[in-house]
């Protein structure tokens, strides 16, 4: 036992939340960082759209690029799960905790299939797989969108109020 956990009541369990919070903060910023490494493609994408005269796919493409952009962000600065003080009952506990972690799971998920969609871009020289492709980006993105939502929401249950921006 620390010389912390002997004299302050409920250190050993900051201290375990406060890894946990780490933890959290890296798994974010990692799978936003994946996230901005896939519009860097698809930002190359586009590039490929105007020199083959696709102009009339840059529109749906730029909503790609909008939304792409503010689920990165959102995932970035998303709730970490709890309050992190030491001490209240506001904070989420470890099962709600990893109630949050396996849905951060599918997020993960869902994000790799969004780096498979933007990698499969490179190459398509006709336009109707150059659409497919596109919506089926737009679905996916849609799909990590509705994720944070739920996500959002699942902190809300379990933390009440300690959560409210």
């Amino acid at each position: 036992m620390s010389f912390w956990e002997k004299v302050l009541p409920g250190y050993k369990g900051y201290k375990e939340r406060e890894e946990g919070r780490n933890t959290d903060k890296l798994l974010r910023e990692f799978l936003a960082s994946r996230l901005r490494e896939a519009r860097g493609r698809f930002d190359d994408f586009k590039v490929e759209l105007t020199r083959q005269g696709a102009l009339d796919l840059l529109t749906p493409a730029e909503k790609v690029t909008s939304t792409l952009s503010r689920i990165t962000d959102r995932l970035r600065y998303a709730n970490y799960g709890f309050t992190g003080k030491w001490f209240g009952g506001d904070k989420i506990g470890a099962t709600e905790l990893d109630k949050v972690h396996e849905h951060d799971k599918q997020l993960a998920t869902t994000i790799d299939e969004i780096d498979k969609a933007t990698r499969a871009l490179e190459g398509l020289s006709d336009q109707g797989e150059m659409k497919t492709a596109l919506k089926g980006l737009q679905d996916l993105i849609r799909k990590v969108d509705d994720g944070l939502n739920e996500r959002e929401q699942i902190l809300r249950t379990f933390g009440g109020a300690a959560l409210e921006k």
